[in-house]
This record gives structure tokens, sequence and C-alpha cells, in this order.
């Protein structure tokens, strides 16, 4: 956990740096515009394998939405996804996390961090064909859904809204993927309340949501102790 927060702190170092630099060549467009010079940045991790090749998720600034307009530059991870360049942005809610002794539907919150504004990183994603994120509930005797349809826990898009499916699910399903699939008896496999261990987990990719900004959870507490969960939220990973 200290590792994964002091390369956060590290990337955002980065981030403020090339932002300073930026203000400084304002005005003065010719080397940011100009293919082929000093300074002009590749418009995608594509763009990035390209020029000199990627490797072991290297760390990259790229322009996705092109020189001398819009947002800033961005920095990012490339990585190949067999001869697919695919580009990733990590946040500060990456590990597994433990969640109990919150009872009331959302009643945990976790704001979510990304090294990028959202500004930068929704100019990526209307840039990409497909961006997805994983998200995954490890839960014990603890709901996502109940079984009048009432959430307990649920997460955010990326402009506040709550969202009304799960991984793997369907916008407006109100549904996980077991669900859609009938692989399991109701909306969840966290929706059992039992005292088994059960896991929802899927990707994320409708395009208009993404990135998740906050989760919520519920339900983990009882008279016995006999109800938590853990979360997990993957990076942003889009796709030329």
């Amino acid at each position: 956990m200290i590792e994964l927060q002091n390369k956060y702190q590290e990337l955002r170092q980065e981030n403020n740096a090339l932002e300073q630099r930026l203000s400084t060549l304002e005005g003065n467009t010719e080397n940011t515009t100009q293919p082929g010079s000093r300074d002009y940045l590749p418009s995608s991790c594509t763009e990035v394998a390209g020029r000199g090749g990627i490797h072991n998720r290297s760390l990259h600034v790229i322009d996705p939405d092109g020189p001398g307009r819009g947002v800033l530059p961005m920095v990012v991870q490339c990585d190949l996804q067999g001869q697919t360049a695919i580009t990733l942005i990590g946040h500060d809610s990456e590990a597994r996390t433990h969640v109990n002794g919150f009872e009331d539907p959302g009643s945990y919150s976790k704001d979510v961090t990304y090294w990028n504004s959202m500004e930068q990183m929704r100019a990526l994603v209307d840039q990409s064909s497909l961006c997805k994120q994983l998200i995954k509930y490890e839960c014990y005797g603890s709901l996502i859904w109940g079984t009048t349809g009432r959430p307990y826990s649920w997460w955010v898009t990326w402009d506040g809204r709550q969202a009304d499916y799960w991984g793997g699910a369907s916008p407006g399903s109100e549904k996980c993927a077991c669900g859609e699939t009938g692989s399991c008896s109701g909306r969840c496999n966290c929706g059992a309340n039992d005292q088994t261990w059960r896991e929802d987990s899927g990707f994320l990719s409708h395009k208009n949501d993404l990135p998740v900004t906050q989760l919520r959870f519920g339900d983990t507490t009882d008279n016995n102790g006999n109800e938590e969960g853990y979360y997990t939220l993957g990076k942003l990973i889009c796709y030329p």
C-alpha cells in the first residue's frame, strides 16, 4: 500500500512538472506542434510504440486531443496486448481494500483520485475505440442489491451519477454479470446473504460512464460481526 501511494505521488509530481513546463511554452507553439521536433508529443500509445517501442508498462507523456488545443498533455502507462498498444491510467484506490462496520446503504464512501485531471481522462476516452475498468467485490454476508432491488453498494460515474449496474452487466440492468447470464439465482452472487465468501467482478466498458470516481458500500456489519467485504478497482484501460 505504501509503495502504491509513493508511486501515485511520483506520478502526480511528474504531471505537475509537465504542466509547469507547458506554461513556460505558452505562446510559442512552433516546437510543440511540428512533428519531428524535439518537443512534439505523441497523441497515443500507438504512436509511442511506432516511434521507439513500449517496454514493461513504461511511463510516457501523450497529447490525445492534439497539440496546441484542448486539454494539457498527460502522463500515462503504455503497454502491449498482443500487437495492440494500450493506455493505462492508475489511481489511489487500486489496492484490495477491506470494508467492515458500515451498515446503511452506501455509508462507506471512497473517492477515487487519478494521476490526471478528469478533463484529460475524458479526452482520452473520447479518442479511444474502447475503454474498460475492472471492478470486483468479495462479500461475506454482504449485499450489492437487496431482494427488493434496494442497492447497498454501487459506484459513481465520471460525471457524478450513481451507476445502476455492476462489472460485466449492462447499464440500467440493476444486475451483476451473473444476473444477466443466469449463472446465479438472483441479481448477483453477493445477493445470497449467507456466511460464504462470494464474488462479483467484471469490466465496466460503457464509455459514457468511465472512469469510476467513487465507490460506495453498505451491509457490512451485524450483531455477530458476520458481514464484511473487500473491493478492488483496476486501472482505466483504453484501446486505440
